[in-house]
């Protein structure tokens, strides 16, 4: 029997997006599976509450990050196998299932899958992925290799790397790329992953252009952070992750784009590239311990509430 699954979702002022992803991974869930959901201190604690329903596990946190959320989820699972999904987003019915299958393999840590747009759109979420599976083994460049979106672990895999960063990702100064680091870290550790076309979600679009545009310079900013962070790893590719995030992602991307008439990606590139430059900076002026984020000089002060976690 293939093994259980624990679906983490995070969520955050968002009830009637939470209520409709529940709803859709109540209809994945199998005998033995479950559905975590943390409110990542939304305004009102009880709109989430109804939002969800009876049937699943609420956590509620007082401080906001998508990270901090999703390792709260994790630590309460009771299955071996972790899954993530976004609240604007809905899996199928046999995501956990196509999820488990993968990890019948004992070599794999991690799975990511596609994610695609509920419509077409100029800008917003085009589809991530591909349609030909991949295998990921040793350190390299996590761009491309997924989304927090539609990824799973084994738990193992995520208590030996510690989880997810708490300093990275929406809700915290460095916006995002709390998945990629993660992955890059696993990989780091030794273990590996697998893309999987087969494992689908779909991305509800509800940004307009500029909101779209305002979320790939965040983007871009924890895409530049993680690269310093590999740099100060020790890992002697991140140099060519950050040129890639500014040149060949940003600023030849923007031209293309650009060349095409498609001038609201041209600017959603180049603001990434922005976006980069602005995280790698932000990064320089914190210290990696262990593949982690740490303030350099611990303030004892509460956490300031981030936009966006």
């Amino acid at each position: 029997m293939s093994a259980a699954v624990s679906v983490v979702l995070a969520t955050r002022d968002r009830p009637e997006m939470a209520r409709e992803a529940v709803a859709a991974i109540r209809a994945a869930l199998r005998p033995g599976d479950e559905c975590i959901v943390v409110d990542s201190a939304s305004a009102d604690a009880g709109d989430v509450a109804r939002a969800v329903g009876e049937g699943v596990r609420l956590i509620r946190l007082d401080v906001t990050g998508t990270s901090r959320a999703r390792n709260a989820g994790w630590r309460a699972a009771a299955n071996p196998v972790v899954a993530f999904t976004d609240d604007d987003c809905a899996v199928p019915s046999d995501w956990t299932a196509r999820v488990a299958m993968v990890f019948a393999d004992p070599s794999i840590a991690f799975v990511t899958g596609r994610v695609v747009g509920d419509r077409d759109a100029a800008l917003g979420v085009a589809t991530i992925g591909g349609d030909e599976p991949r295998r990921f083994v040793g350190a390299q460049d996590p761009t491309g290799s997924g989304s927090g979106a539609n990824m799973a672990f084994t738990k193992e895999a995520l208590e030996a790397v510690g989880g997810f960063d708490e300093s990275t990702g929406p809700g915290t100064a460095l916006r995002a790329a709390e998945d990629h680091d993660l992955i890059w870290r696993t990989l780091r550790s030794g273990r590996s992953g697998v893309y999987e076309p087969t494992i689908v979600v779909t991305h509800r679009l509800w940004r307009g252009r500029f909101r779209s545009v305002g979320r790939t310079y965040e983007y871009g900013i924890g895409a530049g952070a993680l690269a310093v962070k590999a740099i100060r790893s020790g890992d002697r590719e991140g140099w060519r992750y950050l040129r890639a995030r500014l040149w060949r992602d940003g600023l030849v991307a923007g031209a293309k784009s650009l060349g095409k008439g498609h001038e609201s990606a041209a600017a959603a590139a180049v603001s990434g590239a922005a976006g980069a430059i602005v995280g790698a900076a932000r990064a320089s002026f914190r210290r990696v311990e262990e593949g982690m984020f740490r303030p350099r000089k611990p303030s004892g002060k509460r956490l300031r509430r981030v936009p966006g976690g």
